[in-house]
C-alpha cells in the first residue's frame, strides 16, 4: 500500500487554512468517569459516602449559579477575591450544600484531593482519534495551538496526556484572563501563531463559547459534535476535522 502523500510531503500543500486552533474538553479529551463520579470516589476516602447521581446534579446545578453571575467571556479565577484556591473552595463548598451533605469543614478536607484527582492524567481519556489526526494536519504543515477554558494547570494536564507538544501556542482562560467566547483569546493565540485570523480555523464543541467566539475574532469556526451531529454544518471527530482541512 502506498504511503499517503500527507505523510511524505515536504512542502504544505495550497489551502485556505494554515492554522487550527483547539478547543480541549470534549475536543480533545474527555474525563474517565463522570465529575460526581470522582466526587464521590474522593468523599469515600473522607469517610462520606454519597451518590455519585447526587453529586453530579449538584456539580451542575453549581456551574450554572457560578456561570450565570459572570459576564460571558470573563475570568472566572481572575475576579474572584481569593484567587483560584478560594474559587475552587467555594464551588466545592456549594456543590457539598446542594448535595444535602452536612458534615462541616468537609469542602476544606476535600479540597486538595479534589483537584489532584482531576490533574492526574489517568483521569482523562484522549479521544482515539486524536493523536492520528494532528500528526496528519501537522505533517501537511499546517500550525496549531489550544483556545481553552480551563485553569492554569492545563499545560501540564496536556504534557502529561502526551499532547503538549503537537501545539504551537496554548491559550488558556486562567493564563490569559479571559475565557470564551471573548475574542482576546482567540487573539492571544493568533499573536502566539502569528497567524491571520482569516486563514485560522477553530475546532470546539460549544456553539455558544466555541464558535460564537471564533466568529467574534474572524476566525472560521468547525463545530464538533462526536454523538450523532444534529447541525449541517457539524463534523463528528477530528478525523473528518482534518479531512475537511485537508481536502
Amino acid at each position: 500500500m502506498a504511503t499517503p502523500a500527507w505523510q511524505v510531503a515536504r512542502y504544505p500543500p495550497p489551502m485556505r487554512y494554515r492554522w487550527v486552533l483547539f478547543d480541549v474538553g470534549e475536543t480533545l479529551i474527555r474525563p474517565r468517569q463522570s465529575f460526581g463520579a470522582v466526587y464521590a470516589r474522593v468523599l469515600k476516602g473522607l469517610g462520606v459516602a454519597w451518590e455519585a447521581r447526587e453529586l453530579e446534579r449538584a456539580l451542575r446545578a453549581t456551574w450554572a449559579e457560578v456561570s450565570a453571575a459572570l459576564p460571558p467571556g470573563t475570568d472566572q479565577y481572575g475576579v474572584h477575591p481569593g484567587g483560584k484556591e478560594a474559587y475552587w473552595l467555594r464551588f466545592v463548598r456549594r456543590t457539598l450544600e446542594l448535595a444535602g451533605i452536612p458534615t462541616p469543614g468537609l469542602a476544606e478536607r476535600a479540597l486538595a484531593p479534589l483537584r489532584g484527582a482531576f490533574a492526574e492524567a489517568d483521569a482523562w481519556n484522549v479521544f482515539p482519534e486524536v493523536e492520528g489526526s494532528l500528526d496528519r494536519l501537522r505533517s501537511a504543515g499546517l500550525r496549531l495551538g489550544i483556545v481553552s477554558n480551563w485553569d492554569s494547570r492545563l499545560p501540564e494536564l496536556l504534557h502529561r496526556l502526551g499532547l503538549a507538544d503537537r501545539f504551537d501556542v496554548l491559550a488558556v482562560s486562567a493564563l490569559a484572563g479571559f475565557e470564551k467566547p471573548h475574542p482576546e483569546i482567540f487573539r492571544r493565540a493568533l499573536e502566539g501563531l502569528g497567524a491571520d485570523p482569516a486563514r485560522t480555523a477553530h475546532v470546539g464543541d460549544v456553539p455558544e463559547l466555541d464558535s460564537a467566539g471564533a466568529r467574534a475574532a474572524g476566525i472560521h469556526p468547525i463545530l464538533l459534535e462526536r454523538q450523532a451531529p444534529e447541525r449541517a454544518d457539524a463534523v463528528r471527530d477530528l478525523r473528518a476535522v482534518a479531512d475537511l482541512l485537508l481536502a
